[in-house]
C-alpha cells in the first residue's frame, strides 16, 4: 500500500478533460441558477436523485445553531483520533486547492474551516459535528483531511489511509474533484486505493460554475441549456473512471452518482450551487433519512459484498 499512497506525489496528468467548446450558440435558452435541480447539475444511475422534500430537509438540518456547527477535535495521527463514539462520520478529501475547506463551510453555513489560496493549509484531520442540541450528540461529523498532491506529505497519506480503513463510524469519503480539470492522476490513484481497500466512497465535483459558464457575470445572467447538455456528456463519460468494469476493477467502484456544486456561486440568501444536494448526499451516507423531529442516524456499515452488487 505504501507504493501507491507515495504514487499521490507523482507529477499530475490529466486524464479528463472538460474544456468547452469554442463557439458558443447565438441565442440560447437559459435557466436561472436558482432553478437548477439535482437533474441539471448531477448525474445519477445506481441511485435515486433527492426530492425537493429531501433537499428542503438537509437544508434545515445544516442550518448553524449554538450547537451546530462544533469542531470536535483535531489530529494530525491516527491513533491520536479520539475513540469512535455512536455519530456516524463522513470525511472530505481531495487534491490541495481543489476548494474542499471553502465546500465545507458552504454545508455548514459557517466560517469554521481555514481557507487559504496556498496548498497545503490543513495539515491535520478536524472534525466537526453537525446537527447537535444542547447536552446532546451531533448527528452526523463531518471530517475535514489534508488534501493530497502538491504541498503535501507522504506521512499525511499514511495517516489518512490508516483512518479511512480502521474507522467504524466512517460511512463514506466523499473524494473532490476540480471540475474543470476532470480526474487528474493524483485522483485516479486515490480512487484505486479506495477500490483496492473497499473503501465506501463518492465523487463530488467541486466548481462546477466554470464549466457551465465562462465568467461569473455570465452565469448571472443564467445557463445556457448548450451548457447543461456539455455537462451532462462531461458527467456520462466520467463514469467509467470512476466505476470500472468489475471485470477489470480491482474492487468495488464508487457510489453510482456524481454529484456538482460551487462553493463560490449563491443562489439564495446563504445558499450555494449544488450545495444542497451534497448535504442530502451527507445524510444518506449516514443513514439519516426522516423528519427532523426526534431523526436519530441508522448506523450501518455496509458489507463488501452489497458494494459489490451496486457495481
Amino acid at each position: 500500500m505504501n507504493r501507491h499512497i507515495r504514487k499521490l506525489f507523482a507529477p499530475t496528468r490529466r486524464l479528463y478533460s472538460t474544456s468547452p467548446p469554442s463557439k458558443q450558440p447565438s441565442s440560447p435558452n437559459k435557466l436561472e441558477l436558482q432553478d437548477l435541480t439535482p437533474s441539471e447539475l448531477c448525474y445519477y444511475w445506481d441511485t435515486k436523485q433527492p426530492t425537493s422534500e429531501q433537499l428542503a430537509f438537509a437544508e434545515k438540518l445544516f442550518v448553524p445553531s449554538r450547537h451546530s456547527p462544533l469542531k470536535l477535535w483535531s489530529a494530525s495521527k491516527f491513533r491520536t483520533a479520539p475513540l469512535s463514539s455512536i455519530e456516524p462520520e463522513v470525511a472530505f478529501l481531495g487534491r490541495s486547492n481543489v476548494g474542499k475547506s471553502s465546500l465545507l463551510n458552504a454545508i455548514m453555513g459557517q466560517e469554521i474551516c481555514w481557507t487559504s489560496s496556498k496548498p497545503g493549509r490543513t495539515r491535520e484531520m478536524n472534525a466537526f459535528g453537525i446537527g447537535g442540541t444542547k447536552g446532546g450528540e451531533s448527528k452526523v461529523v463531518l471530517l475535514d483531511m489534508p488534501g493530497y498532491g502538491k504541498a503535501s506529505r507522504a506521512e499525511w497519506g499514511m495517516e489518512i489511509m490508516k483512518y479511512l480503513q480502521g474507522r467504524k463510524q466512517l460511512r463514506r469519503t466523499f473524494i473532490l474533484v476540480d471540475s474543470e480539470h476532470g480526474i487528474k492522476q493524483q485522483d485516479a490513484d486515490i480512487l484505486q486505493l479506495c477500490r483496492h481497500n473497499g473503501i465506501p466512497h463518492q465523487i463530488i465535483l467541486s466548481k462546477v460554475d466554470k464549466v457551465l459558464s465562462k465568467s461569473k457575470k455570465q452565469l448571472k445572467t443564467g445557463v445556457s441549456t448548450a451548457s447543461i447538455q456539455r455537462l451532462a456528456k462531461m458527467l456520462q463519460d466520467m463514469k467509467p473512471l470512476v466505476q470500472p468494469d468489475a471485470r477489470i476493477s480491482e474492487g468495488p467502484g464508487s457510489l453510482g452518482e456524481l454529484i456538482t456544486c460551487s462553493s463560490e456561486v449563491p443562489v439564495g440568501s446563504g445558499q450555494f450551487l449544488g450545495v444542497n444536494t451534497v448535504r442530502w448526499a451527507i445524510l444518506a451516507a449516514a443513514g439519516i433519512d426522516g423528519s427532523l423531529d426526534g431523526v436519530k442516524p441508522v448506523l450501518r456499515q455496509p458489507s463488501m459484498e452489497a458494494l459489490a452488487d451496486t457495481n
